[in-house]
């Protein structure tokens, strides 16, 4: 029974190193070719027209009322039988309210602010969610990679074992052992199969792509690539603090009195001769109770200008914590690695020493030997499994950068100057 065991143990002795140093590599694609994939995605198409539309509400904002032309005819029998035609001619324009057009414009200029940090914010999230996809299929596919690995190394294993048992020279517990481990790690590669599958088919859905279509290779910024002043969430809630000053803006000027002037002219024809009118208007409103209305919208703004603020702190400290947590998964990473290297020299030291037992002799009676080799292989692979989910914990946290990303690196095809 040793010279089996020595012999097995020889054949998971050559095979430990390799699992311990085999690396798999990632491909890591440029960021020009997400962005351009999700530029190209059709919700990013639906945010850009949202923006060229509200840009061309610019131009009706402000707007001056149209000039009024009132005409009237009449014809007057007096009780002699007196006879006269009149006429009547009104022109009037309605005047906006002072300072109405200003906020309006300054309204719709907000809106336009708004629209381009929306899209700006939408693009982040799209390529922050569809990276993130990339990264926990290209995690799974790194896991299945190591998993068959493992799998080719066992089946020359468990071929030794069954040609000895063909001699009785074998143990059929050995055999049940390593067949046991093998369909274990069968199991696990068709979960990270289907992991991989559903991230992909995320991804693609994000991107609004046929279920066929081929995806970009992960890629994520820098940490020096983010600004918090320029992340498209804080631009937003800059936009909506200008729409809150504008709408504070409407709310003064609808306290204010709405006015109308315009010029009459009538004439009235007799037999004796014609009479000329010509008369100036001048309408106006009391605005008492506006005035009370225009109180209440100034502290609702007031209270949207507060939240937007509010909400821009926030988004900076939601950026800060982003950050930290790139960092965090870095050096979790880092210490992972370094820690895998000193625990394959530890399970390899362990497996020398125990082949060295078998072929002298040594080895505990009714102990079996490859069950124990075959625990050193299993926990050689969670050292590595370990290593690739905090390599995948990194571009995870290193994906969610995209939602932080200064606006201009997210073009914008109806994006121009504001008047």
């Amino acid at each position: 029974m040793q010279p089996t065991r020595s012999i097995i143990c020889l054949a998971l002795l050559a095979a430990l190193p390799a699992v311990g140093l085999a690396q798999v590599d990632i491909p890591t694609g440029s960021q020009a070719d997400l962005l351009r994939a999700v530029t190209e995605a059709p919700a990013l198409n639906a945010a850009a027209r949202r923006t060229a539309a509200a840009r061309e509400r610019i131009d009706s904002s402000g707007r001056l009322a149209d000039p009024e032309l009132e005409g009237m005819g009449s014809r007057m029998v007096g009780p002699m039988n007196e006879r006269a035609t009149m006429w009547e001619v009104n022109v009037r324009q309605p005047l906006p309210k002072r300072g109405e057009r200003a906020a309006d414009r300054d309204r719709a200029r907000a809106a336009v602010l708004m629209s381009e940090a929306d899209y700006a914010l939408m693009a982040g999230e799209m390529a922050a969610d569809t990276a993130m996809a990339l990264a926990e299929a290209q995690g799974a596919e790194a896991r299945i990679l190591l998993l068959e690995a493992q799998i080719a190394r066992l089946d020359p294993v468990l071929r030794s074992i069954e040609s000895r048992l063909a001699t009785t020279g074998g143990r059929i517990a050995d055999r049940l052992t390593v067949q046991s481990r093998i369909a274990a790690m069968q199991l696990m590669i068709e979960e990270e199969r289907r992991m991989a599958a559903d991230a992909l088919a995320e991804a693609r859905g994000r991107l609004g792509l046929r279920p066929d279509a081929p995806l970009p290779a992960f890629a994520a910024p820098d940490v020096s690539e983010i600004n918090p002043d320029n992340a498209a969430i804080v631009l937003l809630a800059a936009a909506r603090t200008t729409e809150a000053n504008a709408m504070i803006k409407m709310a003064h000027a609808s306290a204010n009195p709405m006015t109308s002037v315009g010029v009459r002219f009538e004439q009235e024809r007799r037999a004796m001769g014609n009479d000329n009118t010509v008369g100036i208007a001048l309408m106006t409103d009391l605005p008492f109770r506006s005035r009370r209305y225009a109180r209440a919208d100034v502290r609702a703004a007031e209270a949207e200008r507060s939240a937007a603020e509010t909400d821009a702190t926030a988004a900076r400290y939601r950026i800060t914590a982003a950050l930290t947590r790139v960092d965090r998964a870095e050096r979790l990473a880092a210490t992972a690695r370094r820690l895998s290297s000193e625990t394959l020299a530890r399970l390899n030291a362990e497996l020398d020493t125990m082949l060295s037992s078998a072929s002298v002799g040594t080895a505990v009676m009714g102990e079996s030997t490859v069950l124990q080799t075959v625990e050193l292989l299993e926990m050689a692979t969670d050292t590595d499994l370990q290593v690739i989910r905090s390599d995948t914990a990194v571009r995870t946290a290193r994906a969610e950068l995209w939602r932080y990303l200064p606006t201009n690196r997210f073009p914008n095809p109806n994006r121009t100057e504001l008047p």
